[in-house]
This record gives structure tokens, C-alpha cells and sequence, in this order.
């Protein structure tokens, strides 16, 4: 299963998985802007529909009223022909009239057509009926009375003058109303236009947020992903979701991750396998030196003596790095459980020093101690672990017939430790990396067995469970080495559960 090739993996969650990332974005695109087509489509079907509005009520309006003002004009001249006939009793003047007549219908008629308004339609049937009832009294009318009748038509002619001058008018009037209906209707449009434009605008922004949201989720969830894996470890299973493309990226990952748990674990029971195996011959080697040295097998000269010390010195510190590696083992398998208990801090400080007096006397280091009664509720063997790999980090850097300072203080709930060393310091460059794994700075030349590395992560792991803190000082006159400051709260209760 850990061999399969990233490509086969999950296939069948794969498959059910539909389109590329390519197509995803165009479906957004198109999606996203369809509501702007709408609201264009929309937009031009107003104004489109306002625009043939206008054009048929104003020109039907102007035809009407360029209609009613020819009919006025015709009635006009119809009067004047009259007018003239009466006084010369012409036939061609009264065959004038007809034609004026005849025109004067055929406006009236269009006029009539156009039905601009209710009051329009009925002064013009008015002027209608009274036209055609002067045009039936003159016809009937003989030539003997002829004068007569021609002094009555021509007052009816003034009343059809009015009512033609009223059509007018009432054109006119109509023309303005048009208008303002019209500007009404645009304004009416425009609120329209806007209304869609912030509609189709919103819908477009919703639409792109969402699927920008839907195309930068897998995204977001492989950045997560990415992070668990440098961060957390590698047991919490890789699925990625949506495009096609993410999901694969999402099956190399969880590939990656499955080939990592697999190298993780081996590395484990190699550590585990190897520690060990290294704890027998180391306790038959240092049981084989503390017989030597207590004269077991015979008197011991001085140099003998010199040799069986540097024996116990390695062995001691063989079983620092070997007591390291199963403690970061340890800590890195499965959270950090703290097995609180109350005791005092300055005790446990000096019980751990103890164990280094071998050492301490071989390189002439002397002890600058301050260290208060201090009760502290804490796990005793992790803060153990603590204070023996900061102490033999000092005594492994500095020099010969030299001395190490601890100063145990409290400042109301903070105990604050200062374990610090007249060695040669640590520069700016490397300060960054010194609780890394594994990592090493440069050892000193009389410090002939090389470390693990493991010393400063496992004091800043377990920190961590306890919710403290370290942090290096600057270098003082006194002590010009490294110089380490570690702080951590009397009652834990309100610390952390674990840590990594």
C-alpha cells in the first residue's frame, strides 16, 4: 500500500470527481457575468420599447395637431370663398370652395385617424356635423335667397372657426401632456435600469465571492494540509475535494504523507531498537569501571586511576545522549502526559547537579549557587530532564577552572531560573536554531564525545507541556557564555494539558 504510485491512489474518489480546474473557472466566469447579460438584455428591451413609445405618440401627436392647423387653415379659405361669392356670385369662386372643402375634409379625416384624446375625437365630430350641415343648407339653398342664406353661413362660419381653433389647441395640448408622460416614462425607465444594474451587479458579486470561496477552499485545505504535516506529524489522513486537478494534488499529498508516516515509524524503531541495544554493553561497561575503581581486582596507581575516571565520565555521558533519544522518542510518539506532583524546586535543582559532581571535579568547574525553597507543582522527572540537559549543556561549553551559575528566584507565580556558563557563547547566527532537533552547534575542543542534538528540544518540548518558557540572555561580565533563562508557574493547574 505505502509503494503504490501517488497516480493510482484513491482512483475511484477520483473519478466521482467532475471537471478540471480549468473548467471550474470558466463555468465561474460564465456564471458570474450571466446575470450582467440578463441586465443588458433587460436594458436594451427598455429602452428599446421607450424609444418606439416616443417616436409613435410624438409623431402621431405632431400629424394630429400639423392636421387640426391645415383644417383650420382650409375652413379659412372655405370662408373666404364664400365670402366672395357672396358678393360676386361667381360659379368658378363657388367651384373654389369645393376644392377648399374637399381639403378641408380630407384633414379633418386625418385628423380624425390619429384619436390624440377623448376631447380631440369629439370636437372634431362637433366641427364634422356642423361642417356638414352649412355644406347641406348652402347646397340647398336657392340661388333667389342665395344672399340671405350667405349672411346666416357666414356666421356659422365663425362658430366652425372657433371649434377648429379649439382642435388645435386641444393638440397642442395634448403634444405637452405627451411629453410629460414621456419624461415621466423615462424616468420610470432609468429607475428601472438602475434597479437591474444594482441587482444584476450584486447577484454578479455574490456569484464570484461564492466561487471564488468554492475554488480556494481545496486550495486552503492543501496549505492546511501542508502545515499539519510540519507541524502536527503525519498520522491525520490527506482528502482533498472539488476540481479534478486539487484532488490529484490532494492523492500526491496524502501519498507523500503515507510514505513519510512510513519513514517516521521506521526512523522511531530505529531509535528505539538502537537505544536499547546500547543500554546493556553501556551498563556492563559502567558496572565493569565502578569495580576497577573501587579496587576490586587490585590496587590502582594514579594513572590507572586518571583512565578510569575518563571511563566513568564517557560512560555517564553516553547515557545522557542515550537517555535523550528515548525521551524525544517518547515525546514525539504521543502527546506529553504530566504526572503532577508538589515538591521544591531548589531540592531538585541541587539532587540534579549532584549527579555531575564526577564531571564538575575532573574539569575544576566550580558552582555559583542562589537557590530559594521554592514548592512548584509540576511533573518532578520531566523538570528533572530539564534541569540536567541545560546544566550539562553549560558544563559540556565551558572551559576549565571556570564556574557555572543557578539563581532559582520567584516573582509572584513565576519561578524564574537562570542557569548560565563562562564558555565561549552563542552567536546571533545560531541562537535561532538551538532547540531544533537534532541540530548542533559547534562542540568544544575538550568535549571529545559528540552529541545528539536532542538536549535543548526535549527542555523546549517540555516546557511546553508545562505552558513556560526559556530564553537566552545576553552575556554579562561574570558570565560571558550562554546564559539561559527559564520560566515556568508554581501551580500548573491552569497549564496545559500536554504538549507535542
Amino acid at each position: 500500500m505505502l509503494e503504490t504510485a501517488p497516480d493510482k491512489l484513491d482512483a475511484k474518489r477520483r473519478s466521482g470527481v467532475y471537471g478540471s480546474l480549468r473548467l471550474w473557472a470558466l463555468v465561474s466566469i460564465a456564471v458570474a457575468i450571466l446575470p450582467l447579460i440578463v441586465a443588458i438584455i433587460y436594458t436594451m428591451v427598455e429602452v428599446t420599447n421607450y424609444t418606439d413609445k416616443s417616436k409613435v405618440t410624438l409623431v402621431k401627436s405632431v400629424q394630429g395637431v400639423e392636421a387640426s392647423r391645415i383644417t383650420l387653415n382650409k375652413l379659412i379659405l372655405m370662408e373666404q370663398s364664400i365670402r366672395q361669392y357672396k358678393v360676386l356670385n361667381d360659379a368658378a369662386i363657388f367651384e373654389t370652395y369645393q376644392e377648399h372643402r374637399r381639403a378641408f375634409s380630407e384633414g379633418i379625416a386625418i385628423a380624425q385617424a390619429k384619436g390624440l384624446n377623448e376631447k380631440f375625437t369629439h370636437n372634431i365630430e362637433n366641427l364634422v356635423q356642423t361642417e356638414k350641415q352649412l355644406n347641406h343648407d348652402i347646397l340647398e339653398s336657392s340661388i333667389e335667397i342665395q344672399g340671405e342664406l350667405a349672411a346666416a353661413h357666414l356666421h356659422v362660419f365663425d362658430l366652425l372657426t372657433k371649434q377648429a381653433r379649439d382642435i388645435v389647441l386641444a393638440g397642442e395640448l395634448n403634444i405637452s401632456n405627451e411629453a410629460t408622460n414621456l419624461s415621466e416614462l423615462s424616468e420610470g425607465v432609468q429607475e428601472h435600469l438602475l434597479y437591474a444594474a444594482l441587482v444584476s451587479i450584486s447577484l454578479a458579486l455574490m456569484l464570484t465571492i461564492t466561487f471564488v470561496y468554492l475554488l480556494t477552499r481545496p486550495i486552503k485545505r492543501i496549505g492546511r494540509a501542508i502545515r499539519h504535516l510540519g507541524e502536527e506529524g503525519f498520522n491525520q489522513p490527506i482528502v482533498i475535494g472539488g476540481p479534478k486537478d486539487l484532488a490529484e494534488l490532494g492523492d500526491h499529498l496524502e501519498w507523500l504523507r503515507s510514505r513519510l508516516n512510513h519513514l517516521e515509524y521506521e526512523k522511531s524503531q530505529f531509535i528505539r531498537t538502537v537505544s536499547h541495544e546500547l543500554k546493556t554493553p553501556l551498563a556492563t561497561l559502567k558496572e565493569g569501571t565502578e569495580l576497577l575503581f573501587d579496587n576490586v581486582v587490585g590496587e590502582l596507581n594514579a594513572e590507572q586511576l586518571d583512565i578510569i575516571q575518563l571511563m566513568r565520565m564517557g560512560s555517564i555521558t553516553l547515557n545522557d545522549l542515550i537517555d535523550n533519544l528515548l525521551e524525544y522518542q517518547r515525546t514525539i510518539a504521543s502527546k506529553v502526559d504530566l504526572n503532577r506532583s508538589i515538591f521544591d524546586m531548589g531540592q531538585l535543582i541541587e539532587r540534579t547537579v549532584e549527579e555531575y559532581q564526577l564531571p564538575l571535579r575532573s574539569k575544576q568547574v566550580s558552582l555559583e549557587s542562589k537557590l530559594e525553597t521554592i514548592e512548584i507543582q509540576a511533573d518532578y522527572e520531566k523538570v528533572k530532564i530539564i534541569i540536567s540537559n541545560l546544566f550539562s549543556n553549560a558544563l559540556k561549553f565551558t572551559p576549565k577552572d571556570s564556574k557555572i551559575g543557578l539563581h532559582l528566584s520567584i516573582h509572584g507565580s513565576i519561578i524564574n531560573f537562570i542557569i548560565e556558563d563562562q564558555g565561549d557563547g552563542i552567536s546571533e547566527q545560531v541562537a535561532p536554531f538551538i532547540f531544533d532537533d537534532f541540530y548542533q552547534g559547534n562542540m568544544p575542543d575538550t568535549w571529545q564525545i559528540k552529541g545528539s542534538g536532542l538536549g535543548l528540544s526535549l527542555v523546549k518540548h517540555y516546557l511546553d507541556a508545562h505552558n513556560g518558557q526559556i530564553q537566552l540572555l545576553p552575556p554579562t561580565k561574570d558570565f560571558c557564555g550562554a546564559r539561559f533563562l527559564l520560566q515556568i508557574q508554581t501551580n500548573m493547574e491552569a497549564g496545559n494539558e500536554g504538549g507535542k
